[in-house]
């Protein structure tokens, strides 16, 4: 789903052209309001943010005083807005929404990042996404260098373990998926059915749940396989995955566990 699409749906959602107390209030068409971050952190989705207002009223003009992906300090006033006030009041929260929740997930990726900045391993986000919210979530991820695992379920193969409980012969399944000229990646649980993937002419295995120590064993197996790690990493253990012979790890955390920042609209 496109960035208008979002927008315009969001704002069905909010009935925002049925707002009841802004009709209440004469219009200012001079109206000036000012963005604020409440906490340090950085910022991202200064697009959305102004699309909101763009789709609202194409008058209203916006002077944004930072740039997206920039580290702002708590209290640092990071754009100006102009026109209706009709216009300011009915944009503020599907605007706000999409600036926080961005911006939380495009600060969790670099905190993520900072911790294994001395490997060359890739970081990859998840489709554990709020229904619906994928696209702005899939930006700010990519925006700040941590790519897609996958986009969707039509983009490549990803044979989990419930896939292969309805085969009895898993190497033929993924040979059918080879053949489909798909990117192709297998969750492997145990060792053993690691190292049949071998000679598979797979993107990467799938190691979930996989400890340290499992990991660190099949990496010394020297095999031809790229390597993506996953299963209940945080920023409190990334490190120990983060071992040389690791090619990705996939965080579901990145955009499951969203952790909105705090921004305001004042009016001034």
């Amino acid at each position: 789903m496109n960035r208008d699409k979002h927008i315009k749906l969001a704002l069905e959602e909010d009935c925002c052209r049925q707002d009841v107390t802004t009709k209440l209030l004469p219009i200012d068409r001079k109206c000036k309001a000012i963005i604020k971050i409440k906490e340090t952190s950085h910022v991202y989705g200064i697009r959305w943010f102004e699309q909101v207002f763009k789709q609202i009223d194409k008058k209203v003009k916006i002077k944004f005083y930072i740039k997206d992906g920039q580290y702002t300090k708590k209290n640092t006033i990071i754009a100006e807005i102009i026109g209706s006030n009709h216009s300011l009041l009915k944009a503020e929260r599907v605007a706000l929404n999409y600036l926080q929740a961005m911006s939380g997930t495009y600060d969790l990726c670099k905190r993520f990042q900072k911790k294994i900045k001395h490997t060359k391993i890739k970081l990859l986000h998840t489709r554990k996404t709020l229904p619906l919210f994928r696209a702005p979530l899939k930006e700010a991820c990519i925006a700040a260098g941590c790519m897609p695992h996958r986009e969707d379920l039509s983009t490549a193969v990803l044979i989990k373990e419930n896939h292969l409980q309805f085969t009895t012969n898993p190497i033929e399944l993924i040979k059918k998926a080879i053949a489909n000229n798909k990117k192709v990646v297998v969750e492997a649980k145990t060792l053993k059915f690691a190292k049949s993937l071998d000679q598979l002419k797979i993107d990467r295995v799938l190691l979930d749940n996989f400890t340290p120590l499992m990991l660190k064993k099949f990496i010394q197996c020297n095999l031809n396989l790229k390597i993506e790690v996953s299963g209940s990493i945080n920023l409190k253990n990334i490190q120990k995955f983060a071992i040389k012979g690791v090619h990705y790890i996939s965080i579901g955390a990145l955009t499951k566990n969203i952790e909105s920042k705090d921004f305001s609209m004042l009016i001034v």
